[in-house]
């Protein structure tokens, strides 16, 4: 959280000098459904969203925008060396597919509607949107990339 406002302070003096300029916190589902494990990174999470959608407010006059996205279970490199131990464990093949991998161990960590965990691509994607000119009536919001997890509105 405070090496984003570190560098969000450097940026920004060159963002109101143009007049143009994307801002985008990375957060997290845990910000909004928070496990019962690691309480500070959820507050910190939940922090980073509510001081982005502050920010927002104050840099829109300058032409800047600043939005959060919030991932949910992603498929990074820790994330598939955590299922495919739990597969082994539950009798899963050592060299099974991700596919396989995943439909056998995601119920055990997470319901997602979509059935699946995301990508960081998708992730990419997401940010790579934001950050264009396609995306200047965007700001304050909080993208929640989380196949459905988050059971609000």
């Amino acid at each position: 959280m405070l090496a984003s406002v570190r560098i969000i302070s450097l940026v920004l003096p060159a963002m109101k000098a143009s007049r143009w300029g994307r801002i985008i916190n990375i957060s997290s589902l845990a910000a909004l459904m928070p496990p019962a494990s690691r309480p500070d990174y959820s507050a910190a999470k939940a922090a980073m969203i509510a001081m982005t959608a502050s920010l927002a407010k104050d840099v829109a006059a300058h032409g800047i925008t600043a939005n959060t996205v919030s991932p949910g279970t992603v498929h990074s490199i820790s994330l598939d060396t955590t299922f495919r131990k739990k597969a082994i464990e539950r009798g899963v093949a050592i060299d099974a597919a991700w596919n396989d991998v995943e439909r056998e161990i995601l119920p055990m960590f997470a319901e997602v509607p979509l059935g699946r965990v995301g990508t960081l691509e998708e992730i990419a994607d997401a940010i790579t949107f934001l950050s264009s000119p396609r995306a200047g009536y965007i700001t304050g919001a909080n993208l929640r990339l989380d196949g459905g997890m988050w059971p609000g509105l």
